[in-house]
């Protein structure tokens, strides 16, 4: 009787043992871990535009890939990675850019989520302040903490905190996102016109959403009225947008919803016209997106009006290539120039010898061992190739 007693203790130890195990487990499973901060969830309500990058798909992406593995530097000051040991940019997920409907001309906000250093990045942008002659100053802002140029108020300031996201902005705009990040003030999510227009368009990994006041809506008919007409079609854009989805082809999609049927229809007509005069312009078919627009379709369709149009992902980095080039964007490095030869000190005694840094004649430049630095436009503007209006030029 007591090795039975014995056993059944035993026996109901190990099934309680086990029970508890089971039911730890089944609910760390329900345990969902803290979700990663959104680019998005920082931006808060009332934004008159709302961009989005996924980064990680752009890196994967043959057409854009280059342009994020280049070696970013601070202007001045050189390389990212040798100014603060390590690139921010290069652990970061998605970046959402943002510009409010009120405000003091040139406000906007751009948020950064993904693997954030948070110390390392407030190290690095008090290095970078204090290299251009400022003076940091690191202070809390909510759960953040911000670092801005005491010594030149109103340019802006960088939080972060510990998991991100990173917040840059203005003074009362970086507080507004901090105020959406920590779930204190209303979030650009909670617009249905900007969700209105993110469905229209789509996902993409790149994609722009704009929603205008009535007041902006007014002065934009204004604007683009004919003379003596009545009302022009753009006045009826409520919201416009665009999407660009990755993959073996590049798909562009647009859209603009209006506020009526008839004035969509109208404005769509216009951007026909308007589509075929650019294509056939010289200088658009010379940088190769005169047969990129040959194929946009451009359909009404209610109150909402779309554009679509598909490049192949060579097409695509070519034209990208293209664009990149023509604004200067990628410019070729310089060889380093070695430094000019010590002038001969000047002779002593009644006759002086010649001098190796005499100056030359009255008239003529001054001859420079390094050849001089060449000209901006040398730099910058893409060596022009002749055209068919060359051929009778002496």
């Amino acid at each position: 009787m007591q090795t039975r007693t014995r056993d059944g203790l035993v026996l109901l130890l190990v099934g309680v043992l086990l029970g508890g195990g089971l039911a730890w487990l089944l609910g760390r499973r329900r345990e969902s871990p803290p979700a990663a901060p959104r680019a998005l969830d920082a931006v808060p309500a009332g934004a008159l535009l709302v961009a989005t990058v996924d980064l990680p798909a752009l890196r994967a992406s043959p057409a854009f890939a280059s342009f994020l593995r280049e070696e970013r530097e601070i202007p001045g000051l050189g390389k990212v990675r040798d100014v603060c040991g390590f690139d921010p940019l290069a652990g970061l997920t998605e970046v959402a850019i943002a510009i409010p409907a009120a405000g003091e001309g040139g406000d906007f906000g751009l948020v950064a989520a993904g693997a954030v250093q948070d110390q390392a990045l407030l190290a690095c942008a008090s290095k970078v302040i204090e290299a251009r002659g400022g003076k940091p100053v690191v202070a809390g802002l909510g759960s953040f903490r911000a670092v801005r140029d005491s010594s030149a108020e109103g340019r802006g300031e960088i939080a972060v905190r510990p998991g991100g996201p990173i917040l840059l902005g203005g003074d009362a705009y970086l507080r507004a996102m901090v105020d959406a990040a920590e779930g204190r003030a209303a979030r650009v999510g909670a617009s249905g016109a900007h969700d209105d227009i993110a469905r229209a368009v789509g996902e993409g990994a790149a994609r722009v959403t704009v929603v205008l006041t009535p007041e902006q809506r007014a002065e934009l008919g204004r604007e683009l009225a004919p003379s003596g007409a009545g009302r022009a079609p753009a006045a009826s854009i409520v919201a416009g947008g665009a999407a660009v989805a990755l993959g073996p082809e590049i798909a562009v999609h647009g859209a603009v919803l209006c506020d009526a049927e008839a004035p969509c229809a109208e404005l769509g007509a216009q951007l026909r016209a308007a589509r075929d005069a650019r294509a056939g312009d010289l200088a658009t078919r010379l940088i190769g997106l005169g047969a990129v627009l040959e194929r946009v379709a451009i359909a009404a369709d209610g109150k909402a009006l779309h554009a679509r149009v598909e490049l192949s992902a060579e097409e695509a980095s070519a034209l990208v290539e293209r664009l990149a080039s023509l604004r200067g964007l990628r410019q070729p490095s310089l060889a380093p120039r070695e430094p000019p030869a010590p002038a001969e000190p000047p002779a002593l005694g009644g006759s002086a010898a010649p001098r190796g840094d005499a100056a030359p004649p009255r008239g003529h430049a001054a001859p420079r061992g390094d050849a001089g630095a060449p000209p901006p436009d040398a730099i910058i503007a893409p060596r022009r190739r002749p055209g068919p209006d060359d051929a009778g030029a002496p």
